[in-house]
């Protein structure tokens, strides 16, 4: 599968994108998109409704006025800096969840680095199988990479994804931190997790689909009572709404690079280690990590080579943690 169809009404954002001035005319769109004219005006009114502006003239056609900043192809594309990743975007209104598109297009044969986005999700999903909360005016995405690594690098995956969140946030202006193993923080609220899910072929991943959601452009009361606690939204912590295309292309961007590193055997965790040490907020504090149904209790001293947590417990033991989840630390609103 080299390619996947767009839907009209992303096809119908690239013609007004490419076309002069915006301006287009309804039989030229029609022509193009091989709809009739009452569709033509159909697909508006729902762009409309998706936050495009146009104004109409007799005779002359559709100019589009306003553009959301939705994650579309052609409104990602420009952001895009020699990158693999987004080479095709595949946007919806609404989906139930971006992780189950992508796994169902990757097991028919889709490509390397395509990106899946949604406006809003139903069926989100987090860690444990919690329900991940999806508005309008989030970033809702995932990723496609094929061939990655070997199995034993893995878990390097998550741990990348989220050196590249921190770097795009970083870029504009947002100074998060990173919670391991895999959730960005902004004041000690989470605004940003990652999912990987993964199908193996032998010792190596056959692919991944990296799924990222981004509490960008909506405020934290619109979140139940009981997520406020624990999540909040770039908009509420730094009373701006950030670009969201932009943001995509710098993550798209950044993720890319350090695939490519890991794929080529010269990169991996191991060669961003320091840097995510620096900008964790898990290191040096006490923390309860759940592993199961057990939890354990300490200060977390490092990460070593392989993101492995080591936790030093009362007694002066020191625990490998590989995997599980942080429940709270110092400081952290969780």
């Amino acid at each position: 599968m080299d390619k996947i169809a767009m839907s009209t009404r992303e096809k119908m954002v690239e013609l007004f994108m490419g076309a002069p001035e915006g301006l287009i005319s309804g039989e030229q769109l029609s022509s193009a998109l091989g709809v009739s004219r009452t569709a033509i005006w159909k697909h508006i009114k729902l762009l409309e409704e998706d936050g495009f502006e146009f104004a109409a003239t007799p005779r002359v056609g559709y100019r589009l006025t306003h553009v959301p900043d939705e994650l579309m192809a052609s409104l990602v594309a420009p952001h895009l800096r020699d990158c693999t990743l987004g080479s095709q975007i595949l946007w919806a209104p609404e989906r139930p969840s971006t992780n189950d598109t992508a796994t169902e297009l990757a097991k028919s044969g889709a490509p390397h680095g395509l990106v899946v986005t949604a406006a809003r999700q139903t069926g989100g999903r987090g860690r444990q199988g919690r329900v991940w909360q999806s508005p309008a005016g989030g970033m809702w995405f995932s990723i496609l990479v094929r061939r990655p690594c070997a199995i034993s690098q893995a878990g390097d995956l998550t741990l990348l994804a989220s050196v590249a969140v921190w770097r795009a946030l970083a870029s504009m202006g947002i100074p998060a931190e990173i919670k391991w193993p895999n959730d960005l923080l902004l004041n000690g609220r989470k605004i940003c997790g990652i999912l990987a899910q993964m199908r193996t072929d032998g010792e190596s991943v056959e692919y991944a689909v990296i799924g990222i959601g981004m509490n960008a452009n909506f405020t934290r009361e619109q979140f139940p009572p009981d997520v406020r606690e624990y999540a909040t939204t770039i908009l509420s912590e730094m009373n701006r709404e950030v670009h969201r295309p932009t943001l995509l292309g710098c993550i798209l961007t950044e993720l890319d690079q350090l695939y490519r590193d890991l794929k080529a055997g010269v990169g991996g965790f191991a060669a961003v280690r320091d840097e995510w040490k620096a900008h964790a907020h898990t290191l040096g504090r006490n923390i309860r990590v759940r592993i199961g149904e057990q939890i354990v209790e300490g200060v977390a001293q490092d990460v070593d080579a392989r993101g492995v947590l080591a936790l030093r417990g009362e007694d002066g033991t020191v625990h490998a943690i590989h995997s599980g989840e942080v429940l709270f630390s110092e400081m952290e609103k969780l």
